[in-house]
């Protein structure tokens, strides 16, 4: 299965001259396919302007996890097997609000996880096209004979109706500022990164963290990584889905390595929120018990 796809199906669907027009619904359950299958090209393709507008498609696509190879093409074939019933639908002028009941595969069931070898990146992307066939045609199979493992669950969507027909409406402009900072114990010799900077993230969004960690000193460097949000009473609107950091870091002289974690916005998070503060420390042998001042902020987002 090609990289593209999945945004060519779902170009062809949005403008096929002869076919009617997609509905609200059908644009909404393209979204959901491609949120699935982690297809940051659909994603964007179904994006209104307004969104466009607040957040660049380069901002956008250092967000999302990469999923590559063999990996994200079993993605995209479940992503193929979402499936939803309409729930309400309101019209308004050029606003929509849909309510789907989504019927998803469950890609952690052991039906699937087994099948896709525990979902393990580099034993996919290295297997054979006959174990890779297999693989298709089990999941196929699932599907087909209504064996396929589902979760299910109800979801609203905004769209906004433009020139070349309904588009997800995704409200970037208004979504919560994430500012991401680093520190580390002025003893350990690190030069730390992080990026993106100071993302804008919409209620409901993903956000994916890059801490790039270089050892700029003589001798090997081993240190942990914990990380905090703030203000601690909104806190829980982020949810940590992904951390490689909970583990001890080990770095020897010159080497860099790069760590990625994975957050969520809760779409259920207040209006009132504007900002959170997600901080990156790097503690060293010595360092428990001191104060917050005296450690070496490695990077700070802009104002």
């Amino acid at each position: 299965m090609a990289r593209f796809a999945l945004p060519i199906a779902i170009a062809v669907m949005l403008v096929a001259g002869c076919a009617r027009t997609p509905s609200p619904q059908d644009v909404a359950l393209s979204y959901s396919r491609a949120l699935y299958a982690n297809d940051g090209d659909a994603i964007w393709s179904l994006v209104s302007s307004a969104d466009r507008r607040a957040k660049d498609g380069a901002t956008f696509r250092r967000q999302q996890q990469i999923v590559e190879g063999f990996a994200w093409e079993l993605l995209a074939q479940l992503g193929g097997y979402v499936s939803a019933t309409p729930v309400a639908t309101s019209v308004r002028g050029d606003r929509a609000r849909v309510t789907l009941r989504l019927r998803l595969p469950d890609a952690n069931a052991a039906a699937i996880s087994d099948l896709a070898h525990g979902w393990d990146e580099k034993t996919l992307n290295e297997l054979p096209a006959a174990a890779r066939a297999r693989i298709r045609t089990g999941l196929e199979r699932l599907h087909t004979t209504g064996s396929m493992p589902i979760v299910e669950g109800e979801e609203s969507f905004d769209l906004i109706r433009e020139h070349s027909g309904w588009r997800m409406y995704l409200d970037w402009a208004r979504g919560v500022r994430i500012e991401l900072t680093a520190v580390h114990d002025p003893a350990l010799p690190l030069r730390v990164a992080v990026a993106p900077a100071s993302p804008t993230v919409a209620r409901g969004e993903r956000l994916r963290v890059t801490l790039s960690v270089t050892n700029l000193g003589e001798r090997e460097i081993e240190t942990r990584v914990s990380h905090r949000i703030e203000p601690d009473s909104d806190s829980g609107h982020l949810a940590l889905l992904q951390c490689p950091l909970l583990l001890p870091v080990r770095l020897r002289p010159g080497d860099t390595r790069e760590f990625v974690s994975e957050y969520l916005l809760l779409a259920d998070a207040p209006e009132a929120l504007e900002t959170l503060r997600v901080t990156y420390r790097f503690p060293g042998p010595s360092s428990r018990g001191q104060s917050r001042r005296s450690w070496s902020r490695s990077y700070q987002p802009p104002p």
